[in-house]
């Protein structure tokens, strides 16, 4: 468990189930007040403030969608009203569809890039205000493997969003380093999410076989990686692409 985070407050997009669920808890056992955000789980989003709150934490459940910047400004507007200025930004809500290019219509390709990209634009635009004036902050993007690799059932959109963000998170971390603001990404692999509701078909288990841990991450594993990029221990790391995927990218 990371420690030295006592009292941060950190805003964790899409954070009611998976990956983001798990960031939002390592946090907490941090000592990270959190704000959930969710679109449209909204008992699971209040289950994981539940768990928050039971840490000892402050927990603010948020509904907003983060492709509509008016939505995203009220939201980190009642976040540092609620629970304090945001020390902390995990982008993370994303979806991928995964689609083949023949069956991605121009609509869909603006929904899956506006959701894994766009909106981690937005969500950084509103934040940093605050953080410059303190000069500080830190700012972590999910990504994938995906991006890094490409999609391997052709989901092209999903790919080229989180390689984009890949190179988002590298132009900013150049630029907002100098002014005290920490910006790294992580790439997960595959990990073990609620929506797959505990199924693996057989595909994903034939890319599962060629990790070499041979077994599929966990939302923890990811979240304990989120606070080590938040805490006092990452200090002088700006501008990287970490991968947690159990050797998924050298399989």
């Amino acid at each position: 468990m990371t420690t030295g985070l006592s009292g941060k407050v950190a805003l964790v997009t899409g954070s009611s189930q998976g990956i983001g669920a798990g960031a939002a808890l390592s946090l907490a056992r941090g000592g990270v007040d959190v704000a959930v955000n969710y679109l449209r789980a909204a008992e699971l989003a209040q289950e994981v403030c539940e768990q928050i709150r039971a840490l000892g934490r402050q927990a603010h459940v948020i509904q907003a969608d983060v492709t509509d910047a008016e939505a995203v400004r009220h939201m980190v507007a009642e976040v540092e009203q609620t629970i304090g200025p945001i020390d902390i930004l995990v982008n993370n809500a994303g979806h991928n569809p995964a689609r083949t290019i023949l069956e991605i219509s121009e609509a869909d390709w603006d929904w899956v890039l506006d959701l894994n990209l766009k909106a981690y634009f937005l969500c950084t635009k509103a934040v940093l205000p605050g953080m410059l004036e303190r000069k500080e902050g830190r700012i972590i993007n999910i990504t994938s493997i995906s991006g890094q690799r490409g999609g391997f059932s052709c989901d092209v959109d999903y790919s080229a969003a989180k390689a984009g963000i890949m190179g988002f998170t590298r132009a900013l971390a150049r630029w907002a380093a100098p002014r005290g603001i920490l910006v790294n990404a992580i790439a997960p692999g595959y990990i073990e999410t609620q929506m797959q509701g505990g199924v693996i078909s057989p595909h994903l288990a034939s890319l599962i076989d060629r990790v070499p841990l041979k077994r599929q991450g966990t939302p923890e594993e990811i979240g304990e990686v989120v606070a080590f990029l938040a805490g006092p221990a990452a200090t002088y790391i700006v501008g990287e692409v970490i991968s947690v995927n159990g050797g998924a990218h050298i399989a």
